[in-house]
C-alpha cells in the first residue's frame, strides 16, 4: 500500500469499509512508483516489466494487448497501465498485437490478439487478460512475433505456437498455424531466442546462432531467400547476442553490430538499401552490448560513456532519436540522455530504459505508445523520463488523503456514480484532478482499478 498514515480524520466508520474494499480488491501492493527492469516495444504499444514482477503497457488496445479487461479493449493509453494477473513475471516480449511473459515459476501467460493462436491456450480468441499457454511449465524466456510466440525452455529446448504459413513455429511441419506450443526441431541447447514479424531466431550455447520462418529477404541469413520451417545456422558467424526486426535480423559480437534481411531505409546501417541474406557489418559501431530490430529502423546500446545510444534506417517521427526526421544509412547517435542501459524498437517507436529504472520512449506516437500522456510524435531530447505510475490514495489530486474528499470519492465509485454524481462536494480547494473523467483516467492508469462506467 501507498506509504501514507492513517489518522483519526483518514478512518472514520462510515467510509472505511467500502474504502477498505476498494484498496483490497483493485489496487495492487507496492502500488508507489518503481523502477522498470525490462521494455519491449510493440507494433503500436510498449510494455514494461517492473522490478516487482508486475507488468506495464500502454499505447494501442484494439486486440486487448495491454491486458487489462475487456473494458478497455480499443481504448489506447497514452499512460502505463498495470496488466491483470501478472505479479511474478521474470521477462516479457511484445509482438505485433500480442505479448507474452515468463513467469518466475516456469509458466507462461500471453494476452491480446489470438487469430493465429499466438497466445498458446488452444483457442483462437483474443484476450485482454493473460491466458496461461498450455504444456509449458519451464521456461525461462519468451518471444512474441507478428502472429508467433516463442518460449526458451531450461535445458536449452525452444517451444513455439501461432501462425506458421512461413514455417515460423520451426517444427518441421506446413501446418498454416498452431493453437497449442511445439517442439522447435533440432535445437538442445539455446540460450537467447527473438521473433520478428515472420520468422524467428535462436541464439546457440555455441555462439552460433540457427534462424527459420519466412525468408524473401534474406532474413534468415543462411545466404538463400528460401523459407524454412525448420532452423538453419548461419555459416561462419558467431554472436553473443541478437534481435529480430520486422523482415531483418541483428546480431552482436566482440561490440560489432552485424545484420541481415531486408534492408528499406537502410536499416541494416551498411551505408545501402540493399537486401542482405548473409550478415554485413553495421558501419561505426565497435563497443555494442545490445541490439534492437524495428520495422525499418535499427538501434544499439553502446558501452560508450555511461551507456549511447545508436541508431539508423528510418527517421520518420523522430525514432531514431537525434533530432531530425531523415532517414540515416548508418548509425546516428541518440541526443538528449546517456545513461541507457536497455533499448527496443517498435513498428515505429523506439523506447530506452535509463540506469535506475526509468523509461524514455521517443517516435511515432497516434496510439499513445510513448506513455508520456500525449499524443503526437516526441523526440528522444524532449522525451521525458518515467517511473512506473504511482497508485495514491489521494484520489483528487490535492496533496493530501482526506476522508471528506478521497474517502466521499471512494465511497461514490463503489455505489456506481459517474460524472458529478462523484465529483459534487467532493474535491479538496487544491484539487487537479477535478472531473470524472480524470478521476476515472487516474484510477485505471495509475491503480489498475477496471470497469469503471464511463
Amino acid at each position: 500500500m501507498p506509504n501514507h498514515p492513517f489518522d483519526s480524520q483518514l478512518c472514520p466508520t462510515r467510509w472505511l469499509a467500502p474504502f477498505g474494499a476498494l484498496l483490497f480488491s483493485l489496487f495492487v501492493a507496492g502500488t508507489n512508483a518503481q523502477p522498470y527492469t525490462q521494455i519491449s516495444a510493440g507494433e503500436n504499444h510498449t510494455c514494461a516489466l517492473l522490478d516487482s514482477g508486475g507488468v506495464h503497457c500502454w499505447g494501442d488496445n484494439f486486440r486487448g494487448q495491454l491486458g487489462n479487461t475487456t473494458a478497455l479493449v480499443g481504448d489506447e493509453s497514452g499512460l502505463p497501465i498495470r496488466v491483470l494477473n501478472i505479479s511474478t513475471a521474470a521477462q516479457i516480449a511484445a509482438g505485433r498485437e500480442h505479448n507474452c511473459a515468463a513467469l518466475k515459476n516456469g509458466t507462461v501467460r500471453c494476452w491480446g490478439y489470438n487469430f493465429r493462436g499466438q497466445l498458446g491456450d488452444g483457442s483462437t480468441v483474443a484476450n485482454a487478460v493473460p491466458v496461461q499457454v498450455g504444456g509449458i511449465s519451464n521456461a525461462v524466456a519468451v518471444a512474441a512475433g507478428g502472429d508467433h510466440s516463442c518460449a526458451l525452455i531450461a535445458g536449452g529446448t525452444i517451444k513455439c505456437w501461432g501462425y506458421n504459413a512461413d514455417g515460423e513455429l520451426g517444427a518441421g511441419s506446413t501446418a498454416f498455424s498452431s493453437t497449442s506450443a511445439l517442439d522447435v526441431v533440432g535445437i538442445t541447447n539455446a540460450i537467447a531466442i527473438s521473433a520478428g514479424m515472420l520468422h524467428t531466431c535462436a541464439l546457440l550455447a555455441t555462439n552460433r546462432v540457427r534462424c527459420w520462418g519466412y525468408n524473401n529477404f534474406g532474413a534468415l541469413g543462411d545466404g538463400t531467400f528460401v523459407n524454412r520451417n525448420a532452423p538453419v545456422e548461419i555459416s561462419s558467424f558467431v554472436a553473443t547476442a541478437i534481435d529480430a526486426g520486422w523482415h531483418h535480423t541483428c546480431a552482436t559480437y566482440s561490440g560489432s553490430v552485424y545484420c541481415w534481411g531486408s534492408n528499406t531505409n537502410g536499416l541494416l546501417g551498411d551505408t545501402t538499401t540493399t537486401a542482405r541474406n548473409l550478415p554485413v557489418q553495421s558501419q561505426g559501431i565497435n563497443a555494442a552490448s545490445q541490439v534492437a530490430g524495428g520495422e525499418i529502423h535499427t538501434c544499439a546500446r553502446l558501452t560508450l560513456g555511461p551507456g549511447e545510444l545508436r541508431c539508423w534506417g528510418n527517421g520518420g517521427d523522430g525514432r531514431l532519436g537525434n533530432g531530425e526526421t531523415l532517414n540515416s544509412l548508418s548509425p546516428v547517435r541518440v541526443l538528449g540522455y546517456d545513461n541507457f542501459i536497455a533499448v527496443t524498437a517498435g513498428r515505429q517507436h523506439t523506447c530506452a530504459l535509463i540506469d535506475g529504472g526509468s523509461a524514455k520512449c521517443w517516435g511515432r506516437n497516434t496510439f499513445g505508445q510513448l506513455g508520456n500522456g500525449e499524443w503526437g510524435p516526441t523526440s528522444a531530447e524532449r522525451a521525458p523520463l518515467y517511473t512506473a505510475p504511482k497508485c495514491e490514495l489521494d484520489i483528487d489530486g490535492d496533496g493530501a488523503i482526506n476522508a471528506a474528499t478521497d474517502g466521499v470519492i471512494a465511497t461514490r465509485v463503489l455505489a456506481g456514480l459517474t460524472g458529478t454524481n462523484v465529483t459534487a462536494g467532493a474535491l479538496g480547494i487544491d484539487a487537479t484532478r477535478t472531473t470524472w473523467p480524470q478521476i476515472r483516467l487516474f484510477l485505471e492508469r495509475a491503480c489498475g482499478v477496471v470497469g469503471l462506467k464511463p
